[in-house]
C-alpha cells in the first residue's frame, strides 16, 4: 500500500492531471477514469480523461468530458488506470510517456511496470475499487459525482459481482455507494437489461460459429469485424461473448478471435478458474486476470487456433491430473 500512498502524495501535489487507460475501454477502465477526474475536480483540480477513439455509446452515461487530443505541455502529471503494460495504452504512449510524472494504478497481472510510480494488486475485483481507496483517502468522503463511475466499475468487472474476483472488500465499497445515495438500479437497467433486437438475433447464428475441442472443454470463435457487421453490430456491443461462450456446458476456457487489423488478431480468453490465463497470454505477449486474459497475434486464425488450443489442453491435463 505505500505505493498507492505515494501515488496519492503526488495527485494531492499535481495541479493538471491526465488520466490514461488501455485501449478499447471498458466498464471498469472508464469509470475509474470518470470516477478519478470527478474526484480530483472536486479538490479544485484540473483533470482530463484522454482516450484514443470516441468512447462507446453503452458507456455514455459516464461521460463526464474527455478529450482524443492533448499537449504534454497541459499537464504536470500523468496516470494510467486499469492498464497492466505500457503498450496497452496505444497511441496515446508517447503523450503519457512526456509527462514529467508519470503514474499506473492497475490491478492485472503484468510482466513490466511501467511510468515512476506503478501499483497493482491483482487480487482487487476491479481497478475501480483502488481509485475508491484514492478518493476517499484524497477526499474524506466520496463526492457524489464518483458513485455512479465507481459502481459501474465494479460491477462490470465482476459480471455483476458473480465472478470469483468479488471479495468482502468490493460488497462493502458497493454497499457504501448505495448507502451514499446511488441509484443502482439505473445503471444495471442501462448495462444488462437493454438490448438491440439485432443483438438478439445474433445471439442465435453465433451458435454455429463456436468449434469444440477435446471433449467440448474448450470452445473457439472467431467474431470478426465483417461479421458483426452483417448484424449491425460493433465488439464493444457484444464485449460480453467471452463469458456467453464460457457458460456452455462442458465448456472450461472459451477463446474469442478477433481481428484487430489487416496485420494482426486480438484474442479474448475466459476460464473456470481451472488454469491461470493471465500467465498464458503472458508467452504472447498479453496478459490479464487468472480467469480473463488477452494478446494480440500476428499468426494466421489456423496456426493461432491450432497453437494455443495445443497450450491449453496441455494446462487443463496438468491441473486435472
Amino acid at each position: 500500500m505505500n505505493q498507492l500512498y505515494e501515488i496519492q502524495t503526488q495527485l494531492e501535489k499535481a495541479n493538471k492531471i491526465a488520466i490514461f487507460t488501455h485501449v478499447n475501454p471498458d466498464g471498469d477502465a472508464l469509470g475509474s477514469s470518470f470516477a478519478l477526474k470527478a474526484a480530483l475536480e472536486s479538490l479544485g483540480k484540473t483533470a482530463v480523461v484522454l482516450l484514443e477513439k470516441e468512447m462507446p455509446a453503452k458507456y455514455e452515461f459516464l461521460n463526464g468530458g474527455y478529450s482524443l487530443t492533448a499537449d504534454a505541455a497541459q499537464f504536470d502529471t500523468a496516470i494510467a488506470l486499469d492498464c497492466g503494460a505500457a503498450g496497452r495504452l496505444g497511441s496515446l504512449a508517447p503523450l503519457y510517456d512526456a509527462a514529467c510524472v508519470r503514474l499506473c494504478v492497475d490491478h492485472h497481472y503484468a510482466d513490466s511496470p511501467f511510468g515512476d510510480l506503478y501499483y497493482a494488486e491483482t487480487d482487487s475485483a476491479a481497478c475501480a475499487e483502488l481509485v475508491y481507496l484514492l478518493i476517499k483517502n484524497m477526499c474524506g468522503q466520496l463526492p457524489t459525482s464518483t458513485l455512479v463511475p465507481l459502481y459501474t466499475g465494479i460491477s462490470t468487472d465482476t459480471g455483476q459481482f458473480k465472478f470469483s474476483n468479488v471479495t468482502p472488500r468490493t460488497m462493502r465499497i458497493a454497499a457504501e455507494l448505495l448507502e451514499a445515495g446511488l441509484d443502482h438500479r439505473d445503471i444495471t437497467r442501462r448495462l444488462y437489461d437493454t438490448v438491440k433486437l439485432a443483438k438478439l438475433k445474433f445471439t442465435g447464428v453465433l451458435a454455429d460459429k463456436i468449434k469444440l475441442f477435446y471433449d467440448g472443454k474448450i470452445a473457439v470463435l472467431e467474431c470478426f469485424e465483417s461479421f458483426l457487421a452483417s448484424h449491425g453490430l460493433t465488439h464493444e456491443e457484444v464485449e460480453e461473448i467471452p463469458n456467453t461462450v464460457l457458460s456452455i456446458e462442458g465448456v472450461e476456457v472459451s477463446v474469442i478471435i478477433k481481428d484487430r487489423d489487416e496485420e494482426s488478431l486480438k484474442v479474448s480468453m475466459r476460464c473456470k478458474e481451472n488454469i491461470d490465463l493471465a500467465r498464458l497470454a503472458s508467452t504472447f505477449g498479453g496478459g490479464g486476470h487468472k480467469c480473463a486474459a488477452g494478446f494480440v497475434s500476428t499468426l494466421s486464425v489456423e496456426a493461432l487456433t491450432e497453437v494455443l488450443v495445443a497450450e491449453i489442453h496441455k494446462q487443463l491435463e496438468a491441473y486435472y491430473g
